[in-house]
């Protein structure tokens, strides 16, 4: 049944979408050349709380289980989450939004999406090539100096690519590895996401509707007195527990 209604509804989600990132491109463009990247910045949180709801549309739901009074104030903090489809992506920026995230993600991104492409070039997201390494590592050792020395965030899905059936993959340590050395007394925030993948199993056509997207934020990891893998090993065990908790991921 989800997936009939998808069929009836998928058309209404894409036109309102697609119309979502054509309006905030130039509200975007407005904004920074009259308030300067604060007043980008703002209207991207517009575009993404927008695109978030757009989800409605589907007749599905959010879940986003998290607590902001809950982190330190007085540490650099790290958000690292599984990674199941662009649907991740517009809550965590609404959601963090007072931790003024920056992604590191995949280049294709930086050029022709319309809103998207724009936001990379004036927000400050890092894009990697993953097919050249000693891009990719500069780029998030650029990235953990500006940790070090500015008030943000960082967003980082150490997967590397997303899990399209939902099954939690291996992590690889390079990159917080690599921000480690810029940002050795960070705080990992590990975030669970689970059913995401399941709006585009059959692509953008149908997205199949009712779905419930559920994020969960769990306790911390500090960095301290650790080394790179084990802090990554650490993240993958609380995320797959996270993941395997009855009714998360249904």
């Amino acid at each position: 049944m989800q997936k009939f209604f998808g069929y009836l509804l998928t058309p209404f989600y894409l036109l309102f979408f697609g119309l979502t990132l054509l309006i905030f491109q130039p509200l975007q463009v407005i904004a920074y050349e009259l308030f300067g990247p604060r007043g980008q910045q703002k209207m991207v949180y517009g575009l993404n709380w927008t695109a978030m709801r757009c989800m409605h549309l589907l007749g599905g739901s959010l879940v986003f289980d998290f607590d902001p009074d809950s982190l330190p104030t007085d540490r650099k903090l790290v958000f690292v989450a599984n990674h199941q489809s662009m649907n991740d992506i517009p809550p965590m920026i609404w959601f963090f939004r007072r931790f003024r995230p920056v992604f590191i993600a995949k280049k294709e991104l930086a050029k022709g999406i319309p809103s998207i492409s724009y936001n990379y070039k004036r927000g400050g997201a890092v894009a990697i090539d993953r097919k050249d390494g000693a891009q990719a590592r500069k780029a998030i050792l650029d990235l953990g100096k500006r940790l070090r020395e500015e008030q943000i965030s960082v967003c980082i899905f150490p997967e590397g690519t997303r899990a399209r059936n939902g099954r939690l993959k291996p992590f690889q340590a390079g990159g917080i590895k690599t921000l480690l050395q810029e940002v050795p007394d960070a705080v990992f925030v590990p975030l669970a996401i689970a059913n995401s993948w399941r709006l585009v199993e059959h692509g953008f056509w149908p997205m199949p509707a009712g779905i419930r997207i559920r994020f969960k934020v769990l306790p911390v990891v500090d960095a301290k007195g650790r080394t790179a893998e084990e802090v990554v090993e650490e993240l993958h065990r609380r995320i797959a527990l996270q993941l395997e908790q009855p009714g998360f991921s249904v």
